[in-house]
């Protein structure tokens, strides 16, 4: 936040209390709008016991086109702001005269996928097919999950490579958890493409969650949570500790790491604190912030290095947006009211370049908003 120096000789009760409750009421602008049904141009969506699923978690949207994943075609498609299939990335069944514009690769069972500012896509591709996948016990359930969501607590999840991939379908490279055509990666939870050529991966590698830093294809920086020196100290033997998540500022320098602290033997939440870590020091913690409230969470950071605290408001009908600059002190307030009925609405989530998004399901569509 900028202020003229005449705001700046103000008492400091005043100017604290002018910061605290402020709040920016944001609007939902509708990007694109895609029909649900069973034609390729469509989103083929499933319902399964009053549920829908086979619909994304989020869309990455880049120069006016939105990518969607189906899961269980193992299928990326490309929609224009009309809601107009652009072009299908995959093996789809469609007619062979069919006016579809379709860049063939034969992908195993597609997860996260994320895009750079080139335009290349990352696509999180599992190793095996949706078949092999329903005859695992531990992932049967796999595509009747809430949204498309993937089972992550199976004990034998199914490892992954990351594709490196144009809009024609034509691969680059492909990305294991060390490198360049390395070993798979376990369990990918996020991707993020800060840049041409660069993207951080959270993923589980030897039984420890990591956030690993990539740039042409080669490992540049990584944070380990078993590395990290909260799980050395004092405190280690007085609370139970869990990772929430790490989530890194763009120019890779540092990211912010969430931790849950817990009564030892009662399993009571206590607080939960924000890190900086950076990634030449990968083990030093430097305490940004602590939270009482187990409702505030960690939901992402901006560009300019500020981040935010998710806080619901009114049962869920809105989310009020803490927004804390990079020394963790809270500065302002940012407000997403969904409109009724708030069942309609899916996930919201940001990407690279600082845009709140958010899904909707309504009257046979997808829509896809931005919050300004």
């Amino acid at each position: 936040m900028k202020f003229h120096l005449s705001l700046l000789l103000l008492p400091i009760p005043i100017l604290t209390s002018c910061i605290q409750f402020k709040v920016d009421d944001l609007k939902p602008d509708i990007i694109t709008k895609i029909q649900i049904g069973n034609e390729p141009s469509h989103i083929q969506a499933e319902l399964v016991n009053n549920v829908l699923t086979n619909v994304p978690l989020t869309i990455p949207y880049q120069s006016g086109t939105s990518y969607l994943v189906d899961t269980s075609n193992s299928l990326i498609k490309g929609f224009d702001n009309q809601g107009e299939l652009e072009f299908i990335l995959g093996n789809p069944d469609v007619p062979g005269n069919s006016d579809i514009t379709h860049y063939k690769y034969k992908f195993g069972t597609i997860g996260n996928i994320t895009i750079d500012s080139g335009q290349n896509l990352y696509i999180q591709n599992r190793i095996g097919s949706k078949s092999n996948l329903d005859s695992n016990n531990d992932q049967e359930l796999l595509f009747k999950k809430y949204s498309g969501s993937f089972d992550t607590s199976g004990s034998s999840p199914l490892p992954s490579f990351v594709l490196k991939m144009n809009s024609k379908g034509e691969v680059s490279s492909i990305l294991g958890a060390t490198g360049k055509n390395t070993e798979p990666f376990r369990f990918i939870e996020y991707m993020l493409s800060p840049d041409e050529d660069e993207i951080f991966i959270y993923h589980k590698f030897a039984e420890e969650m990591r956030l690993t830093y990539f740039k042409d294809e080669t490992v540049k920086g990584e944070i380990r949570e078993s590395n990290l020196d909260v799980y050395k100290s004092t405190e280690n033997t007085e609370y139970n500790i869990k990772l929430d998540k790490m989530y890194p500022i763009e120019s890779a320098e540092y990211a912010l790491v969430s931790l849950s602290y817990y009564s030892k033997g009662e399993t009571r939440f206590k607080f939960r604190r924000i890190y900086k870590v950076n990634f030449n020091e990968p083990s030093k913690t430097i305490l940004l912030k602590e939270i009482q409230d187990p409702n505030e969470i960690l939901f992402s950071v901006r560009d300019n290095n500020e981040f935010y605290i998710w806080e619901t408001e009114d049962k869920g009908n809105s989310v009020r947006l803490q927004v804390h600059d990079k020394d963790g002190n809270h500065i302002n307030n940012k407000r997403l009211e969904y409109s009724p009925p708030r069942g309609q609405w899916r996930e919201t989530f940001t990407d690279s370049e600082d845009n709140i998004y958010s899904i909707r399901i309504r009257a046979g569509y997808l829509e896809l908003y931005r919050w300004r």
